[in-house]
């Protein structure tokens, strides 16, 4: 099967402002401190370093993780954790990151998580908090995995509502991640239906097999 692999691209513009400088007559010059660091630029290196080490970077020539062609486990469970994307069309594209979450229960053969904490640009520039939660459920264990999606998220003057399908693969072999992506979502944004995209990319650290009694 071909790997499908998915550039998503980051958009952060950092809101700054400047202020005219008054004089000081007989004293030093004032020197405002320096704004508080944005801890959502961390989150962003964050997400730029895992997409590189599962989807690999032709730049860098980093190579990314292979499709799992094993079998899949037959019992124990996963926790992935990741980063998600989505893009919304229009004349002022709206991009948005978050934190990405799957739960892989190989036993019972389900597949469940979310995605939250989401943060973007608006209309107007700037960057933006996205409240709400995307839900991920209804998923089956499978090599070609298909998970249901549907949530909303507010800010920065934009209500989005959004549900669909994700397609995706297990990667690497012991099973390391999960990408899934749907490349035709139907967003819709302050009442106007959009297209979108909605990307995950998420790791684990292992399965765990419960020990016998």
């Amino acid at each position: 099967m071909i790997r499908v692999i998915w550039v998503m691209f980051y958009a952060f513009v950092a809101a700054c402002g400047g202020g005219g400088g008054g004089a000081n007559y007989g004293g030093d010059p004032v020197i405002p401190p320096p704004p508080p660091p944005d801890l959502r630029l961390a989150r962003l290196d964050e997400y730029r370093e895992q997409k590189i080490r599962v989807l690999g970077d032709a730049v860098s020539g980093v190579t990314g993780m292979a499709v799992m062609t094993a079998d899949l486990p037959t019992q124990g469970a996963a926790a992935f954790s990741g980063f998600a994307t989505l893009r919304v069309e229009g004349a002022q594209p709206l991009i948005l990151s978050g934190d990405a979450r799957l739960d892989v229960d190989f036993g019972a053969g389900q597949v469940s998580g979310g995605m939250d904490r989401f943060f973007g640009t608006g209309p107007g520039g700037g960057v933006a908090d996205y409240d709400g939660t995307i839900s991920i459920t209804g998923g089956q264990v499978q090599h070609d995995l298909r998970l249901h999606y549907a949530g909303a998220l507010t800010g920065a003057g934009q209500q989005l509502a959004l549900s669909g399908d994700l397609e995706g693969r297990f990667l690497a072999d012991p099973l390391r991640a999960v990408t899934a992506a749907d490349l035709a979502a139907r967003v819709v944004q302050n009442g106007q239906i959009r297209d979108g995209t909605l990307v995950i990319v998420v790791e684990t650290e292992g399965v765990v097999t419960p020990q016998p009694p």
